[in-house]
């Protein structure tokens, strides 16, 4: 299986468990790992053969620029469903949502959830 890999892609969102939280935009990043054949892109050189990252990335965009949610594994849940919807070429798919900044009492890096699902989880072939 092939792959196409988005790394550390800044957003913005209005997420996470407190109302404070959900009051005003805060940093988020999505990276994704895009699980399918390129070998028809390989060889025909022709954008519909493949993902327009563009477009994945439009799409995790507008999840995080959507509703409020509580938590960063629904994010990342409801990124990969509209991913499956929009692609019908993309077979699997990792989806990580960081939320940064956070202020939890501790020194860190980053907070984030990583999410690996398959088309038949949300499309039912």
């Amino acid at each position: 299986m092939d792959e196409i890999i988005i790394e550390k892609l800044r957003l913005k969102g209005k997420h996470g468990c407190f109302a404070k939280e959900r009051d005003e935009y805060r940093a988020f990043e999505v990276s994704m790992r895009l699980f399918l054949s390129l070998n028809k892109a390989a060889k025909t050189d022709e954008l519909e053969d493949t993902i327009d990252y563009p477009a994945a990335m439009a799409i995790a965009e507008g999840v995080l620029m959507g509703e409020s949610v509580r938590l960063i594994e629904k994010l990342a849940d409801m990124i990969a469903e509209r991913l499956f919807v929009r692609f019908a070429n993309l077979c699997e798919v990792e989806v990580e949502v960081a939320k940064i900044g956070v202020e939890v009492g501790y020194e860190f890096g980053k907070i984030s959830t990583r999410i690996f699902r398959k088309r038949g989880q949300y499309i039912m072939q």
